[in-house]
């Protein structure tokens, strides 16, 4: 039985994975709690469940029985186990083999940032100014990825990315953070929309309109457009929609959005921006707080003088943030 689930193991193993997949199963079979294992992979619980269902799903077999107080692995979990461990060492020496490589000549700094950004926002300005501040032949490449909010957290702590643009919080004291500006939110219309015109709405005129919204990857923006909904006693149901997609399905007069008013420098001529009364949101960096490497201690300079600037040239879209020091905070 036990070579069968082997061969089996390894079958599937060598078929296309996840590596999150692999570490959500690993960090529940440590933990044998899935509350605990999402704490420890500083994941969502719902994120740390779907994981783990996708790798069963992909394996075709049950890793866990769950019982009144946590769960156990079944017998094929117990066996593929030390094989996941392995697939996860392999690929980790992997990674380092190829940094080792190309360290010789140019290391990569990884930052997720919620994307599409526009054009002469935050993310662009700060990479900008990251290069023109660390030129040669030694200057670290900049790779830019999109993370779901829910992980964000989790992706710095595996170091999978180095940094992070967010509209949410450190929220870890392993994680430090600084917040570089307010921007005011706006509600998004097609250009012929019979609220196109209007000086100002209210979350409440979001309600009788399809309302498309990426709820899932920008969970920190979806909370601070449900609590302002709530607060007025307004009910919203989005309709999930992938950022990228937004602006497009918008212009074609398929629905309403509410999004960054920085989006308004790269938007189209079919898309109207009202801006959404009492409503802004913080855009912060955030960083492992043990990093003090200089790329990643040159790049939150960058951030925060990128912020500097924006402010200045364009107070219409960007303020410093309320209620907080200009100076960097750090999660306590």
């Amino acid at each position: 039985m036990y070579e069968v689930l082997m061969a089996t193991a390894e079958q599937k193993l060598h078929a296309d994975l996840d590596p999150r997949w692999l570490r959500a199963f690993l960090a529940v079979a440590r933990e044998r709690h899935f509350g605990r294992a999402a704490a420890r992979l500083s994941i969502g619980q719902p994120s740390l469940s779907r994981h783990v269902q996708q790798l069963e799903r992909a394996l075709g077999v049950q890793l866990f029985h769950r019982t009144p107080h946590g769960v156990m692995l079944t017998e094929v979990g117990r066996v593929i186990r030390p094989e996941a461990e392995g697939v996860l060492a392999l690929s980790s020496h992997l990674l380092r083999t190829a940094r080792t490589y190309t360290g010789r000549s140019r290391s990569t700094l990884t930052v997720a940032a919620p994307l599409p950004s526009p054009a002469g926002g935050l993310l662009s300005e700060a990479i900008r100014r990251f290069r023109g501040d660390r030129g040669g032949p030694e200057q670290p490449q900049i790779a830019v990825i999109d993370l779901v909010d829910e992980e964000q957290t989790g992706a710095l702590a595996q170091r999978r990315v180095d940094a992070v643009l967010t509209w949410g919080r450190p929220g870890h004291a392993a994680f430090a953070g600084e917040a570089l500006v307010e921007e005011p939110v706006d509600a998004l219309f097609a250009a012929r929309h019979s609220l196109a015109a209007t000086p100002q709405v209210t979350v409440s005129a979001l309600a009788d309109e399809p309302l498309l919204f990426p709820v899932r990857e920008r969970r920190h923006c979806w909370t601070l457009l449900r609590d302002a909904a709530e607060a007025a006693r307004t009910e919203l149901d989005p309709v999930p929609t992938s950022p990228a997609a937004v602006l497009d399905l918008v212009a074609s007069g398929l629905g309403c959005s509410v999004v960054p008013r920085s989006l308004r420098l790269s938007a189209s001529p079919e898309l109207a921006f009202v801006p959404l009364r009492g409503l802004s949101a913080r855009m912060s960096v955030v960083w492992r707080q043990a990093d003090h490497s200089p790329a990643v201690t040159a790049f939150v300079a960058a951030c925060r003088a990128a912020a500097v600037a924006l402010t200045g040239a364009r107070p219409d879209i960007w303020s410093a943030p309320r209620s907080l020091p200009a100076h960097a905070h750090r999660s306590a």
